[in-house]
This record gives C-alpha cells, sequence and structure tokens, in this order.
C-alpha cells in the first residue's frame, strides 16, 4: 500500500467525484462493497481493485470509509493568471480570498459552499494557510475537484490586482457599520474571508473597498468562518 497518508481519501462521495475527475491511482473497497454507482465509476477509470477486510479498511482510513477509500494524484493548485482569465469569461465572477484559514474542515466546507454558488475561483496564502489535502477533499464532499485554488505571496498585493482588473474587495469584520444585506453586489466581487481566531486582517480591512457585518442575536461572540462564507456567498448570489 501507498503510505502517504496526505494522498488517502474515504468515502463515498469524495471518491466518486475524484473518480469522475480521473484523479484515482488505486482504490481499495471492503469485502462484499456493492454500490454499482463506485464500481462502474471503477471500472470506467480501469482500475483493479482491492479488497479489505472492514477492520483493515478502519485502520488504513482511521475515520467513516463507508467501505471505500483510494489514493489520489497530487491536488494541484490553479495559476492567479488563470483565475483572472475565467473570470472574465464569466458574466458574474466572484473571487474569494482567504486571509489565513488553518483548520482543513474550515476550508473544505468553504469549498463545498464555493462550488454551491459557483464561485469562479479561491485564492489562499503560501504561508500560515492550511493547503489543499485529504481531510479539505473529505470535507468537500468533492467540491475540491471543481472549484479552482490559487496560491498567492502576499494578500494585499492580489487584492490590488483584482482592483486593477475591476472587482471591488468586500471583507468583513464585526465593528463593520454595515449590514452585509444592505450592500448591493452589483459588481465584480472579491470576497475576503479571515481566520478562524484573528479575522480579517487590519491591513486587508484598509485595502478593502466596503467591510460588511453580519448581525448577531445570540451569546456566542463570532461565526464560524465557513458559516460566514457560506451567509454571505448566498447573498451575492441574488443578485
Amino acid at each position: 500500500m501507498n503510505d502517504k497518508k496526505d494522498s488517502l481519501i474515504y468515502g463515498r462521495n469524495p471518491v466518486k467525484e475524484a473518480l469522475r475527475s480521473k484523479r484515482v491511482k488505486s482504490i481499495f473497497l471492503a469485502d462484499g462493497f456493492s454500490n454499482n454507482e463506485v464500481l462502474s465509476l471503477v471500472k470506467e477509470n480501469h482500475l483493479g481493485i482491492q479488497y479489505l477486510s472492514v477492520k483493515e479498511l478502519d485502520s488504513l482510513c482511521g475515520g467513516v470509509h463507508q467501505g471505500v477509500a483510494a489514493y489520489v494524484k497530487d491536488y494541484e493548485y490553479f495559476s492567479f493568471d488563470s483565475i483572472i482569465d475565467r473570470a472574465k469569461k464569466t458574466e458574474k465572477p466572484l473571487i474569494v480570498i482567504l486571509d489565513g484559514i488553518n483548520d482543513p474542515h474550515n476550508l473544505g466546507a468553504i469549498l463545498r459552499s464555493c462550488d454551491v454558488f459557483n464561485v469562479t475561483g479561491i485564492l489562499i496564502p503560501k504561508h500560515n494557510q492550511v493547503p489543499l489535502n485529504a481531510t479539505v477533499a473529505k470535507t468537500s464532499a468533492g467540491a475540491i475537484n471543481y472549484v479552482p485554488v490559487a496560491l498567492i505571496g502576499n494578500i494585499n498585493q492580489a487584492l490590488q490586482r483584482l482592483k486593477d482588473e475591476g472587482f471591488w474587495i468586500v471583507s468583513t469584520d464585526g465593528s463593520a457599520s454595515i449590514n452585509y444585506q444592505d450592500l448591493n453586489y452589483d459588481f465584480k466581487v472579491g470576497l475576503v474571508i479571515g481566520s478562524e481566531g484573528q479575522g480579517v486582517s487590519k491591513l486587508v480591512l484598509t485595502n478593502s473597498d466596503y467591510v460588511v457585518k453580519i448581525p448577531q442575536f445570540g451569546h456566542v461572540n463570532s461565526l464560524n468562518a465557513s458559516v460566514a462564507a457560506g451567509i454571505l456567498l448566498a447573498k451575492i448570489r441574488e443578485r
């Protein structure tokens, strides 16, 4: 078996999407596995099946695998240029910029929302940011295969380039005076989502065209980054 744990994914939805995108290198099924959709995709990919006992799969995955696991090709990043080019061909481009997301489950959930709301691409910093990996893939439920993600060296330089391309930058902060629902998102949107603990950095807030807040009425003083992303993306796509 391959011992590169960071390339192992498991669970039916993540594996099915990886099979559809031709990224699976090898596949493991539990003895007696009978899901016809997975088996059909395995056949289409001309992959040999390695059958394991449930106990062996448990040991391999260390999580809920639903009888299927796979080793996949390393996740490839897009270039910033390619995302800009994609935006130029899109009627309502929407690019998400992540400012230091360190929880892979949050990144996976954000990818999932970005796929649902047809985000043009995601920009993530090379440092102080969780990379694309198997945990992100599983949490994204396969969205990792469909949403372009580019690595950037400096967020503020990336924001300036987006502005040069006609984008308006929207960030979030609890102290903002603008309710996110009151902004008319009738422009090319670059949406910044801040880190779990620190939120959007001060310089990024300064370099944003709009800073909005999501009103809160309970006792917890902040939203999970992926939940906030979903709320904002849904509102932006209403336009």
